[in-house]
């Protein structure tokens, strides 16, 4: 599974611009006066401005080199708020062999950058969004669905259905990020809510409306 392009909806439109474009130095393009779009390595992520009065916010994960890992660490660390679990800025992932650090983006979002230690690479920039959350309370369906793609948890866990459970394959580092509402985010004190997003593999598009209702479509 590769996750090649994501939507997710933004209250803070143009901050959330600036801050990709000029503090991540990312390729940004604005598609209309409501959306845009960053390239993140092989990833592209969209941003649409909503109209209502909630702020929708998401958790993703950027993939960055294991071997620049402590480089690219320290330069963030000197530009942006670099949020703390348990008193520390890092954390290591003994099953995924990966180091993380993260921080939040104008419109909330939790950002996770991951450096694995398949990524090795000459150059400290990002690769992909390999991990994306999709929060839905019809945790099990969606799970069941997905498995017709060859979907599974990661190392072939129990799936728990009021937990955070790592769907994806055994050929590709890339994981949807499966849970229901009111499930901490790792060094964030916001809890998991619902709100309309849009996932795109070379698979199949996985969404959630406006309405809460999820639909799984294949390409």
């Amino acid at each position: 599974m590769k996750i090649e392009n994501i939507k997710l909806f933004t209250s803070e439109f143009e901050e959330t611009f600036q801050f990709y474009e000029e503090i991540l130095e990312c390729p940004v393009r604005m598609i209309s006066q409501e959306a845009f779009t960053v390239e993140i390595g092989e990833t592209h992520l969209c941003f649409q401005q909503t109209n209502d009065d909630v702020q929708p916010f998401y958790h993703f994960a950027i993939d960055i080199p294991y071997n620049h890992f402590y480089d690219m660490k320290q330069y963030y660390q000197n530009i942006l708020f670099l949020l703390m679990e348990d008193g520390k800025h890092t954390t290591y992932f003994e099953s995924f062999v990966a180091h993380s650090f993260y921080f939040q983006d104008p419109s909330g979002n939790v950002v996770e950058l991951i450096a694995r230690i398949s990524n090795i690479t000459d150059d400290p920039e990002f690769s992909r969004i390999s991990e994306i959350g999709f929060v839905c309370n019809e945790t099990r369906e969606v799970f069941e669905a997905l498995s017709k793609y060859h979907l599974n948890t990661y190392e072939n866990q129990t799936f728990v259905p009021d937990d955070l459970n790592f769907i994806g394959d055994h050929y590709d580092d890339s994981f949807i990020l499966l849970t229901p509402e009111n499930n901490k985010w790792l060094f964030s004190d916001q809890f998991s809510e619902a709100h309309p997003i849009c996932i795109q593999t070379n698979e199949f598009k996985l969404t959630l409306d406006n309405q809460a209702q999820w639909h799984l479509n294949e390409l």
